[in-house]
């Protein structure tokens, strides 16, 4: 669950103020409720009694075939945009960790003469490629999720490490600062952006029934969501509070980037990052994947599943190698497609089958889950509008 969403958080409290906090925590209640309905929305199907495949199955049980490509449009665009996201923090990171930036950051930057090779936007692409060359072979060798469990726990390790970092820059940055940075209690405009970015944190819960049907206990599922959820949010109050906290208005995103210079510490921290980014790509990659190769048996043929896979990567390398901006898509892709996989499907979908089975669904929770469909449309379609500006003027300054 943990992921490199928290490396945007400080920035949501900018774009929000310390009102952000609060959402964060509403955020996370929601998307465990959802996580766990939709896990639940496996086993109602109207006439058949056993486990529903996936997430996609659930739709079409719910609405029919049109359910079923709503789900697969959303779902798929949304681990397809969150890898592409990962390759570009990844380079990024590899090269202010490693070398190749235009102020000559990185642990070999004074041992290896970065420039003599390409400018610092020539070593982003060179970066970009070596990120997805190393996620491809992962990709390639591992087929299901349960394979990727070792990765998943280094993964998490590293951003645990990185959210260490933060927090203990932030206090050295806090205790150097005459006078402090600035801060809001709450600012409206960007309320929809904040919203989106830290709904794309909590992105996970989309991945649920995969993340079941690998467990070894999948009846323990709601105790381990519990767990989980608050440990993640534990995370991620602590981190947006401490960054934003130390820097104000002055928060950019990813957090990282407020860090000092040329620091040994930071630079290891970013290479960790990049790590963290390279070990969770295939478990999205691998579930976007292997759904497509579940569907059309021709890639039951070893040639096209590799053919199949390699594409794929491809695809988000160029995307990320063309428009390499992190913050703008993170937005976009919350807004865009978190907020109806995460938000809206799970109860809408959960909602109708349990009517279609004759359930009876309690008063209080019809009300709180018609509330949280209504938040989900309304941020998801003000936070596209505002992402895409964003992208566009991105696109325009560089």
């Amino acid at each position: 669950m943990a992921g490199t969403g928290i490396l945007q958080l400080p920035f949501t409290l900018k774009q929000s103020g310390w009102f952000g906090l609060t959402i964060m925590l509403l955020t996370g209640v929601i998307t465990n409720w959802t996580g766990k309905i939709l896990v639940d929305a496996l086993y109602l199907h109207p006439t058949d009694p056993f486990r529903m495949a996936g997430y996609p199955e659930i739709g079409e049980a719910a609405f029919g075939r049109q359910g079923y490509y709503f789900v697969q449009i959303f779902h798929k665009a949304t681990l397809f945009g969150v890898s592409t996201i990962f390759l570009i923090l990844s380079a990024e990171f590899l090269q202010e960790g490693i070398g190749g930036g235009d102020d000559g950051e990185g642990i070999l930057s004074n041992v290896f003469d970065f420039e003599s090779i390409s400018d610092g936007a020539g070593w982003t692409t060179i970066w970009t490629v070596v990120s997805a060359v190393l996620v491809l072979v992962p990709v390639l060798v591992y087929r299901t999720l349960s394979e990727n469990k070792v990765l998943t726990v280094l993964g998490a390790l590293a951003v645990v490490i990185c959210v260490l970092v933060v927090v203990i820059f932030s206090v050295r940055t806090v205790s150097d600062s005459d006078p402090l940075p600035s801060h809001k209690i709450f600012s409206p405009i960007l309320l929809p952006s904040a919203f989106s970015a830290i709904v794309l944190s909590f992105g996970g819960a989309a991945n649920f029934p995969t993340i079941e049907n690998a467990m070894i206990e999948p009846k323990d599922f709601g105790k381990v969501c519990n767990r989980a959820f608050t440990v993640l949010v534990v995370m991620y109050v602590v981190c947006a509070s401490f960054g934003y906290w130390a820097f104000g208005e002055e928060t950019e995103s990813p957090i990282l980037s407020n860090l000092p210079a040329h620091n040994a510490v930071v630079e290891l921290t970013r290479c960790l990052i990049a790590f963290s980014v390279i070990t969770t790509y295939p478990i999205l990659m691998n579930t976007l994947v292997g759904e497509v190769e579940k569907k059309f048996t021709v890639f039951k043929k070893t040639k096209m599943r590799m053919l199949e896979r390699t594409s794929m990567v491809a695809a988000t390398a160029i995307i990320a190698i063309y428009l390499p901006y992190f913050p703008q898509l993170m937005t976009l892709v919350g807004a865009g497609c978190l907020t109806m996989i995460v938000f809206v499907c799970p109860v809408v979908f959960n909602f109708r089958l349990r009517m279609l089975k004759g359930m009876k669904i309690p008063r209080g929770e019809f009300l709180w889950g018609v509330n949280v469909i209504v938040v989900g449309l309304l941020g998801g379609t003000i936070g596209v509008y505002q992402a895409v500006g964003d992208l566009i003027s991105a696109i325009n300054d560089n």
